[in-house]
C-alpha cells in the first residue's frame, strides 16, 4: 500500500442543527448543538485512515482545550500528526449551521493560517516518504504551491481539492495531477456549472486545459463525473435519507485515494469513495460521520 501526506486544515466544528435560517437580527430556537472534530484537511486524512488507507496529516494546531481535542481525535483514529502547535493563536474553529440536510459553514481560520511556505520548507523529509500528496484551500495558497513543488520533486502524485474556493495562481496546474472539484468550485474555475452531460464534458475539458493531468468533479446528489481516456464516466449518488452533508466530500476524496492508493482502478475508487460518502450524509458531524472500511459496500 502507498503512503499519503494530507496537507491542510484542522479545525473544530461548532454545530448547531436548527429548521430554518434566522433572518439578520432574528434569534430562533435550535434542534440540538455539538462540538466536534473537523477542518477538510483532518476530515480527509481521517476519511482516509477509516477507509483503510496509510496517512500522516501536517497542519498546524492553537495551544488550547480545541487543539488537544483535536490532536487526540487525529490518533485516536490512527492519523500521524506531523504538524505543529502554535503558541498564542487558537485553533481553527467553523461555525456550521444544518438545516434539512444542507449546511452553511463560517470558518475561522485560526492556526491554519500558520501553514506558511517556510513550515513546509522546515517539514521537507515529509515529502521523501509520501507517494500521495493531498491538499485542500484552507492554508494558505502559496503554501499549496510551494507543498506541490515539493511534493513533485520527490516524485509524489498530487491531488488537490479547491474548497474553499480560492483563485489560484496559473504556475500551480503544472504540479497538480489530479483537481477534486465540487460543483460550485468548478464552475468557479472555469465559468462552467456542470449541470447535464455537455457543461460537464465543457467543465472538464476546461479543467484539463489548464495543464492538469485529471479531473473529478463531485456533484451533490447527482453523484460525480471524471475523464478516461477522452471519454466521461458517471457515478451516479446512492439514494440515502440525508440529515448532513458535512465532510461528504472529504470522505468521497478520502475513499477514492485510498483505493488509488491500493492500485485499484480509477473506476474502483470512484465507487468506493461513492459508497462512503452515501453513509457519511446519513449522520450528523464532520469527522465522526466518516464510516470504516468495513461499512462500506461497493
Amino acid at each position: 500500500m502507498k503512503k499519503i501526506l494530507v496537507i491542510g486544515s484542522i479545525n473544530m466544528d461548532i454545530t448547531t442543527v436548527t429548521s430554518r435560517m434566522p433572518k439578520i437580527g432574528e434569534t430562533i430556537v435550535g434542534e440540538s448543538f455539538s462540538t466536534q472534530p473537523g477542518g477538510k484537511g483532518a476530515n480527509q486524512a481521517v476519511a482516509i485512515a477509516k477507509l483503510g488507507g496509510n496517512v500522516k496529516f501536517f497542519g498546524a494546531l492553537g495551544n488550547d482545550l480545541y487543539g488537544k481535542r483535536l490532536a487526540e481525535n487525529l490518533s485516536s483514529n490512527n492519523v500521524e500528526f506531523c504538524g505543529v502547535v502554535i503558541e498564542d493563536i487558537p485553533s481553527g474553529t467553523a461555525v456550521i449551521t444544518v438545516v434539512e440536510g444542507d449546511n452553511c459553514i463560517i470558518l475561522n481560520p485560526g492556526a491554519n493560517d500558520c501553514v506558511t511556505p517556510d513550515m513546509i520548507k522546515k517539514n521537507e523529509k515529509l515529502f521523501e516518504e509520501a507517494d500521495y500528496v493531498l491538499m485542500q484551500l484552507e492554508i494558505p495558497v502559496e503554501s499549496v504551491l510551494t507543498a506541490a513543488k515539493l511534493a513533485k520533486a520527490h516524485g509524489c502524485t498530487v491531488i488537490v481539492n479547491p474548497a474553499p474556493y480560492k483563485e489560484l495562481p496559473g504556475e500551480i496546474y503544472d504540479y497538480i495531477d489530479m483537481i477534486v472539484p465540487n460543483e460550485h468550485e468548478a464552475e468557479s474555475m472555469t465559468g462552467i456549472y456542470p449541470e447535464d452531460e455537455e457543461s460537464c464534458k465543457k467543465a472538464i475539458e476546461a479543467l484539463l486545459s489548464k495543464g492538469i493531468k485529471s479531473a473529478a468533479v463531485t456533484l451533490g446528489s447527482k453523484g460525480s463525473v471524471y475523464s478516461m481516456n477522452g471519454s466521461l464516466v458517471f457515478t451516479p449518488a446512492k439514494k440515502v435519507k440525508a440529515v448532513d452533508t458535512t465532510a461528504a466530500g472529504d470522505t468521497f476524496i478520502g475513499g477514492m485515494l485510498t483505493y488509488l492508493s491500493m492500485d485499484k482502478t480509477m473506476e474502483e475508487a470512484v465507487k468506493f469513495g461513492t459508497a462512503a460518502s452515501a453513509i457519511t450524509v446519513t449522520r450528523l458531524g464532520a469527522a465522526d460521520s466518516i464510516p470504516s472500511a468495513e461499512e462500506v459496500r461497493i
